[in-house]
């Protein structure tokens, strides 16, 4: 049942508008054909049976002096001419009063059968027989009150039944007309109806797949046409909201990339933290700080990234966060390669959809915070480190001035030339203090010859070398004229030939070499020295980097040579670098540009 009103109901209107209309006229025909028929049969067979009736009781009166008479010719005569004077009586009998058959007008005899079917019993009775397939009404009327017989007609009903018939097969052609007729009006109407409809759902269909201006011309002012307008009426407000909404999402749009745009070129650190301290956001300068990729941060609470020293202090840095102070404080963070990182923290809470957000900037102060340091050790230190190598230098030049053995007055004044380089050390370590604390440097570009930079700056270097020992060789081709700052051409250069005397065996060499390359002018500075291992390759141009504390107590330096020179070099349009295998030397080079 479910199933078939499924079906049903899926069905089009205009499939459904046939269905009914033909069902309609089938049921209203079908009624009507069977109460017409209903009535058409009781009203005939009452006729017949008042003519039954009428029959019967004429031959009963007019067979009572036959039978008194026994007059059986007269009676046969009687019945005879009865039943010829109507085309529908089948037959006509009379019976005694002891039920014998007196006379009758069957051909081929009396049919037993009839004898005791119908019976009068001292009135009239009707009953319908069935004789040799065709139905007869057969009706009795007693003679004189049934004591000397009754009177039998027999009526036939096939009349009626063919009459009957030949009114149904008409009632049939005509429902069939009807029929044929009503779907043709209800195609026709249901055309009509839905035309419109269809129309209203291909606008429909067009208007969802993205056709705002798609619209139903209403040609009729009824329910469909009033839908119609509805539709038009529902479709331009549609419309006006699309608008509207894609309006909005385009300012939405250019606010988020305009917002995205400050966020990623900030220097400074942003993150977003949840009501649980877990990071939802960060910005591309916190994957600069911390060294960590956005997949490694996102979903992690921020406390997995502080050192334990410092879980404490931050805790209760969370704790005031949570209860809305907002101050800006210092902390550290462990970044990913195991670093410390010095960081300058703001933040702020907010309320998103319900929800405790805090929003937070971080600046990265960790080189900053080495050179207060550096400078805080140089100055503290200044006055005593400054003046033991001079009063070093003052006492052996005296001692070796009255000194008469030469052998020892060398010894005197090679000491003297110690104490005298580690003076000039400690204003190396002022110098590079100095410039690196340089916001902006100004290049003042000429045409310099790197021959003579590279000349002058090995004769700075000599006097070192001999002392431990290291020879220095250059192997420079023609016409090497480039396009830079002469005088930070020296100071880079002076680091890179300065570290390959100061990190090599003794007795070991220093090759310089440079070359002309594509618009560029190569150099390179080659040691036979410690070397460096590849975990430490990518981090010697990286400011206050030193390979480790033996070294640096064995070499000294302020660890902001390199990095310095790599900055001097790349804003003048070079590259520098560096190839080194651990215990086999190293080879540091940069390129400048060619002075056309």
């Amino acid at each position: 049942m479910n199933s078939f009103l499924g079906l049903v109901t899926n069905l089009k209107i205009k499939t459904k508008l046939v269905l009914m209309v033909i069902f309609i006229l089938l049921l209203v025909c079908g009624v009507t054909t069977y109460y017409i028929q209903v009535d058409q049969i009781d009203s005939m067979g009452n006729e017949l049976q008042k003519r039954g009736y009428t029959i019967s009781n004429y031959l009963a009166d007019s067979s009572i002096n036959p039978i008194l008479t026994e007059d059986v010719i007269r009676l046969q005569q009687l019945i005879e001419s009865t039943k010829n004077t109507q085309n529908d009586i089948v037959y006509v009998f009379i019976l005694d009063e002891n039920g014998e058959v007196i006379v009758h007008t069957f051909e081929n005899g009396f049919p037993v059968a009839l004898k005791n079917v119908n019976p009068a019993n001292g009135e009239e009775s009707d009953k319908l027989l069935d004789i040799e397939n065709e139905y007869v009404r057969d009706i009795a009327h007693p003679i004189l009150g049934g004591r000397i017989g009754e009177a039998h007609v027999g009526l036939s009903e096939t009349s009626i039944r063919a009459t009957v018939s030949r009114s149904i097969r008409n009632k049939i052609i005509i429902t069939a007309s009807l029929v044929f007729i009503g779907i043709l009006l209800s195609f026709a109407t249901g055309t009509i109806i839905c035309k419109p409809l269809l129309e209203l759902k291909n606008s429909a269909e067009d208007f969802g797949k993205g056709n705002l201006d798609s619209r139903v011309r209403v040609r009729r002012h009824d329910e469909i046409g009033e839908l119609a307008e509805s539709f038009n009426n529902m479709a331009e407000e549609v419309k006006i909201l699309v608008q509207e909404k894609e309006i909005n999402r385009q300012n939405i749009l250019e606010t988020k990339d305009y917002l995205d745009a400050i966020i990623s070129a900030s220097h400074d650190g942003i993150f977003v933290l949840d009501s649980e301290g877990k990071f939802e956001f960060i910005n591309d300068a916190v994957r600069d700080i911390s060294g960590y990729d956005e997949s490694d941060l996102i979903g992690e609470n921020f406390k997995s990234f502080i050192p334990n020293d410092y879980k404490v202090f931050m805790n209760s840095r969370w704790q005031e966060a949570q209860k809305g102070m907002e101050k800006a404080y210092e902390t550290k963070i462990m970044a990913k390669d195991g670093s410390l990182k010095d960081l300058i923290v703001d933040h702020r809470s907010i309320e998103v959809h319900g929800e405790r957000k805090y929003a937070a900037v971080i600046k990265d102060i960790t080189e900053i915070k080495k050179i207060d340091e550096m400078k805080s050790n140089i100055i503290s230190n200044i006055s005593h480190e400054l003046r033991t190598p001079i009063t070093i230098m003052r006492g052996f030049i005296e001692v070796a001035m009255d000194e008469i053995d030469t052998s020892k007055r060398v010894k005197y004044l090679n000491k003297s030339l110690k104490a005298l380089d580690r003076q000039n050390q400690m204003i190396e370590d002022l110098l590079e203090v100095s410039i690196a604390e340089k916001e902006k440097f100004i290049f003042n570009y000429e045409t310099v010859d790197l021959e003579d930079v590279i000349d002058t700056t090995v004769k700075n270097v000599i006097p070192k070398a001999e002392r431990y020992d290291i020879e220095i060789r250059t192997d420079l081709e023609k016409n090497l004229n480039a396009k830079a700052d002469r005088t930070y051409l020296v100071y880079a250069l002076t680091k890179l030939i300065d570290n390959a005397v100061k990190f090599n065996k003794k007795g070991g060499n220093v090759a310089i070499t440079a070359r002309h390359t594509d618009g560029f002018i190569k150099v390179c500075v080659e040691d036979t020295g410690i070397g460096i291992s590849k975990g430490n390759m990518r981090k010697v141009f990286d400011k206050f980097y030193q390979v480790d504390a033996t070294t640096t107590r064995k070499y000294g330096g302020s660890g902001l040579g390199l990095s310095i020179a790599k900055h001097l070099i790349e804003e003048q349009g070079g590259e520098i670098w560096v190839e080194s295998e651990l215990g086999k030397g190293s080879i540091f080079c940069f390129t400048v540009p060619k002075a056309h």
